[in-house]
This record gives C-alpha cells, sequence and structure tokens, in this order.
C-alpha cells in the first residue's frame, strides 16, 4: 500500500471572495464554507473564525483539532465512512496543508449532555501557546450551532462532520498546486519481512483509540466512519491511519484527528523500518468498562501480535485518563507471557 502526501506549506491565512491557495497563502471564501457546512440539517447556524499565531486569543471547548486534507486523483476517499462515501484510505495521493488547522468547538452552551467541566482550550499567545503545536498553526475556527429539535449526541457528530467536511474544502483549494515536499509511505507486505528474510526485530504497535468510561455516542463514525464500541483487536495497515481512516472519538483527551494524521509513533517506525527493525504493523483495541471485555481484548491482541503479525516487540499506547490503564497493562502482561517484549508510549 502506497501513500503519497503532497505537502504545501501554509504562511497566512484570510477570508476572501474566492477560495484558493497562492504562495502560501489560503484565501477562504466564508460564505461558500458556510452553505457547505449547513447542508447538515442538525445545524442551525454556524460561525467561522480566524486565530492567527501571536494572536492575543484563546479558542474555548474544542472538541478536535483536523489538518486539511484531500485527495488527488481517483485512488481513496476523503475520510471514508465518516463524510458518507465508503472507501479505501491509505493509498494514493493526498493534499497536505501544513501550517494550518480546522478547530471545531462545542458552542451552543445551552445543549445539555456530556462537557468536561474545565473544557479544552487553545491559546494562540502566552505561556499556553507553547504547550500545543495549535498555538503554532493558523487556525480555521468552527463554531456550530444545532438546529431546534437536535439529540445532543447528534450535535456532537454535527460538529465532528463539519470539521471534516472544511478540512477537505480547504486542501481541494491545493490539489492542482505543485507541492513543496512530497512524503511517501511504502511499506512492503508483511509477508515480505519475515524473520527468516531480515535478522532486524519485529516490532508491533499496539494503538487503544477509544476507552468507554465515559459513555459513548452510537453513531460516532471514528473507523471508518462507524462506532467502535464493543470492538475486537483489529490489524490495520499503518498508512489507513496516517490517511483519514481513524478520527478522534468524540471526548478522547489528547487525541486530536490532527495528532492521529500525523501519528508521530507510527511515522517514527515507518522511518525506521529497514534500518532498525522490521515494523510488523498495528493492532486497534479499545478498553471496555467490564473486566470479561478487557480479558478478552488482551488475549485476542496478544495472540495476533504473536502468531499472526510474529512481534519480538510491542509499543503500547491508551487513550483517555486512569481507567484506560487496565486493559493496557493486561494487553502488555499477555504479551509478555507469550514472549513480546513491551514497552509504553
Amino acid at each position: 500500500m502506497r501513500l503519497q502526501l503532497n505537502v504545501i506549506k501554509i504562511k497566512d491565512i484570510e477570508f476572501s471572495g474566492k477560495t484558493a491557495l497562492s504562495n502560501g497563502q489560503l484565501l477562504i471564501d466564508r460564505e461558500e464554507l458556510r452553505r457547505l457546512i449547513l447542508q447538515d440539517t442538525r445545524l442551525e447556524k454556524v460561525d467561522i473564525e480566524l486565530a492567527h499565531p501571536g494572536e492575543k486569543c484563546r479558542i474555548l471547548h474544542v472538541c478536535d483539532v483536523v489538518e486539511p486534507r484531500a485527495k488527488v486523483g481517483g485512488e481513496g476517499v476523503d475520510f471514508p465512512g465518516a463524510l458518507g462515501e465508503k472507501g479505501v484510505a491509505g493509498q494514493g495521493t493526498t493534499c497536505v496543508l501544513q501550517g494550518c488547522s480546522v478547530v471545531t468547538t462545542l458552542y451552543a452552551k445551552e445543549v445539555e449532555g456530556p462537557r468536561d467541566p474545565n473544557g479544552e482550550i487553545i491559546d494562540m499567545s502566552g505561556p499556553g501557546a507553547e504547550l500545543t503545536p495549535y498555538g503554532q498553526t493558523h487556525n480555521v475556527v468552527i463554531l456550530p450551532g444545532p438546529a431546534d429539535g437536535v439529540n445532543p449526541l447528534e450535535y456532537r457528530v454535527a460538529i465532528k462532520t463539519a470539521g471534516l467536511k472544511t478540512a477537505v474544502y480547504l486542501a481541494s483549494a491545493g490539489r492542482e498546486i505543485e507541492p513543496e515536499q512530497k512524503i511517501v509511505y511504502d511499506l512492503p507486505r508483511l509477508t515480505e519481512t519475515g524473520p527468516s528474510d531480515n535478522p532486524l526485530p519485529r516490532i508491533a504497535y499496539i494503538f487503544q483509540i477509544l476507552s468507554i468510561q465515559h459513555g459513548i455516542i452510537p453513531n460516532d463514525p471514528i473507523l471508518y466512519g462507524l462506532n467502535v464500541n464493543k470492538m475486537l483487536p483489529t490489524i490495520i495497515h499503518p498508512n489507513e491511519i496516517l490517511d483519514g481512516a481513524l478520527i478522534s472519538p468524540f471526548r478522547a483527551w489528547g487525541m486530536e484527528t490532527y495528532g492521529i494524521q500525523n501519528h508521530a509513533l507510527i511515522r517514527d517506525l515507518i522511518g525506521k523500518h529497514g534500518r532498525e527493525l522490521q515494523f510488523a504493523g498495528v493492532i486497534l483495541t479499545i478498553a471496555s468498562d467490564n473486566e470479561h471485555e478487557n480479558e478478552r481484548s488482551a488475549i485476542m491482541a496478544g495472540n495476533l501480535a504473536k502468531w499472526v503479525l510474529d512481534a519480538d516487540g510491542a509499543i503500547l499506547t491508551k487513550s483517555g485518563g486512569g481507567a484506560p490503564e487496565v486493559p493496557l497493562a493486561l494487553v502488555a502482561r499477555r504479551c509478555e507471557q507469550l514472549g513480546i517484549k513491551t514497552t509504553l508510549g
């Protein structure tokens, strides 16, 4: 599976009468974008604002951050499933607008439902801006309001959809522009990198993508447009993760879609493949809220790592706060029982 990212670096963004890209400046037709977002009947209104690095601005109640990306040519689909169209991620060519982000917010304070009492914030200046990459990006902030009678959980799905639509809309302006950088991810098939072919250690990444400790949103389009509640451990190609097959679950602290698109650990493992290690693959898991399901997931994840990916070592990461550490530890224990060395990222 070969994925090419055509990277265009954005130096500034501003509103204009037409959405276009020229010499690193992204011009945005605010009214056209507003009409696109309001095609979703779950939303009644939407404000769109810009936030620049160094500006005295704080963005409140952040739901997600997305890097603007759009497929180039006919191979692959933008955020497959999540935007309605089914298809494949992880292959073909994707235009990437680097240096800007789409930030979605829970704008309607009157809506009931799950809310972090502290809220998630992005500071564009001061000490807080140094604590997040989004203090250094030019941000298009989407503030949508729900239509009358819309279920609070469906409103949250609509917010997420608005952010993904905006990301594709903006990146589409760069499809025909010559990129400043081309990044290619082209791992060989797993069957071509067995132990007999290469003495380097085989390393798997076990990626916990969701904790259901605080409940779930039924239509949250997390993996290829579907919710992952009750999901069994699943093997996925690293390219699919980097190219929009997986998006951030609602209330997944510290795991924005932007971070998944630019997953540092996966990119590092791909970069080290064939030199320091063999990247054996990725296993997706979730953290359940009961012992039986966590034990089952640990057994299956360990077995996939050992008997399918033939891993010598595994890196594990968690999603959310303290409760997900329990299933994480169970997976690590199962891997160690099978002779797979583990470490936590």
